[in-house]
């Protein structure tokens, strides 16, 4: 079982022990979840998760963006900033927001 994102499954990541929160074949589903703190990969994908709440404008939007997308775009999961964030996010609203004060000022 991998938790964050399902295109962490059979990525090999040996420092993320490949992403593998457990398997439900020899653990329970419950007791696999209560341990989830202890996984490396989850820990550094919330460091990730509380420096972009810290540090970007666009948090309250996007939320942090995707486990897969800052490991596969930066090959780390406490970055903060990636690329699909700044084209499918940051974008958007920057775009939404001139939009909004164009109209707002006509």
């Amino acid at each position: 079982m991998v938790l964050l994102s399902p295109e962490l499954a059979d990525t090999a990541a040996p420092e993320y022990g490949d992403f593998v929160a457990g398997n439900i074949l020899d653990r329970p589903l419950p007791e696999i979840l209560r341990d989830v703190h202890r996984l490396r990969y989850v820990r550094d994908f919330l460091t990730g998760l509380d420096r972009c709440q810290a540090e970007c404008e666009f948090f309250d939007f996007c939320r942090g963006a995707q486990a897969a997308n800052r490991y596969f775009e930066n090959g780390d999961l406490t970055t903060t900033e990636t690329n699909y964030c700044r084209v499918s996010r940051q974008a958007l609203v920057t775009a939404l927001s001139t939009l909004a004060t164009k109209e707002a000022v006509a």
